[in-house]
């Protein structure tokens, strides 16, 4: 078993912002078909930054522990400065990562950026999360 950080152990064993925004003005959805990983981000914008923020995930505990540090570190962000994160910055986000892990913090990024764009783009993605 991996041995994950303080911060993933506290992350997934007491997740923030867990849920999904009624009525959010933009939505992105990344999953990795390798290991099943899935995280979606609903979110709320004001003046170009994240006003709120929630997540959905599925998979292993490094990825339900990323999207809650994400919506976390999120949290009134202007949404340029969530597009300079890469995945060094979410694997510290974090406080580190195993190596057989640091795809998840790939996966952060990815749904990270992809909420920008979607945004930028009036784009929702219609995400096919299957956690409960």
């Amino acid at each position: 078993m991996p041995r994950y950080s303080p911060t993933v152990v506290d992350h997934f064993t007491n997740p923030r912002n867990a849920g999904e925004l009624e009525d959010p003005q933009v939505r992105a959805f990344i999953g990795n078909p390798v290991c099943g990983d899935q995280i979606m981000l609903t979110a709320k914008v004001e003046g170009g930054a994240i006003t709120e923020i929630r997540f959905r995930a599925h998979g292993c505990a490094a990825s339900l522990a990323t999207a809650s540090v994400l919506t976390e570190a999120a949290q009134g962000l202007p949404l340029a400065e969530l597009e300079t994160w890469d995945d060094a910055h979410v694997e510290t986000l974090l406080g580190g990562l195993p190596p057989d892990q640091r795809h998840v913090a790939t996966l952060g990024r990815q749904v990270a950026h992809r909420l920008v764009t979607n945004h930028r783009e009036g784009v929702d993605d219609d995400a096919p999360l299957i956690c409960a």
